[in-house]
């Protein structure tokens, strides 16, 4: 019977698995176990999530990441920090600069006793153009004296505008008539005269004047500036 060689021969087959005699298998236990070779050379495409300390410039010379930053950064400000100019801070011992608010002391028309004397004068014919010439200051002459400056409106339907301010006067000069009111000349840098007739309340505008304008301009006054009739 063939049944009896196939058992015998099922049982020579199996009986290495358990005594290790079997000359296949004692020859494949017997091979060296493959370790990894070492590679002098560097990947050519290195993994991105590898970390480097260095780099190696073209001549040879190592340089760190932390150089490179520095030098990437180099004239921006600090890492981090916003871009820009920063604002200069002022210190808490200095106060902002403010200027004064400006002060008007008169604005308005010549005063009034110019019509007095041309008023009286129209019964005359000569006295009709005196008396049409000061109605017409009246209506179209401005004066606006300020700490600052002084304006002058003038002209047919006043769209003429003149104006001085109190740095430019190198000379001052008034004249008072008899009601009260006066006249004054100003002086400036570039040889103009800037003039005004008839101011009211003369005595209170010269003084606010004198205030305005240098010391040097003062004292010339004080020498001389006022003209008696």
């Amino acid at each position: 019977m063939q049944l009896p060689k196939v058992l015998l021969a099922f049982a020579f087959c199996a009986t290495p698995l358990t005594t290790g005699f079997s000359p296949l298998f004692s020859s494949l236990s017997k091979l060296p176990t493959p370790t990894p070779r070492a590679s002098a050379e560097s990947p050519r495409f290195p993994s991105p999530f590898l970390a480097s300390t260095s780099l190696r410039l073209a001549s040879g010379e190592d340089i760190s990441l932390e150089d490179v930053e520095s030098l990437s950064f180099k004239g921006k400000g600090k890492v981090g920090s916003k871009r820009g100019k920063s604002k200069p801070t002022s210190s808490a011992g200095q106060s902002p600069v403010t200027l004064a608010p400006e002060e008007v002391f008169y604005e308005g028309p010549p005063a009034i006793t110019e019509t007095l004397i041309p008023t009286l004068s129209i019964l005359t014919v000569i006295g009709i153009i005196p008396a049409i010439a000061s109605y017409s200051r009246q209506a179209w002459v401005r004066y606006k004296i300020t700490s600052r400056r002084i304006r002058v409106t003038s002209g047919f339907g006043g769209r003429d505008m003149s104006e001085i301010v109190y740095p430019d006067v190198v000379e001052f000069r008034s004249v008072k008539r008899l009601l009260g009111d006066g006249d004054f000349v100003l002086f400036l840098k570039d040889g103009a005269k800037f003039e005004m007739r008839n101011v009211p309340k003369y005595e209170d505008t010269k003084g606010f004047i004198l205030g305005q304008v240098s010391e040097e301009v003062k004292k010339l006054y004080e020498s001389g500036g006022e003209i008696q009739r």
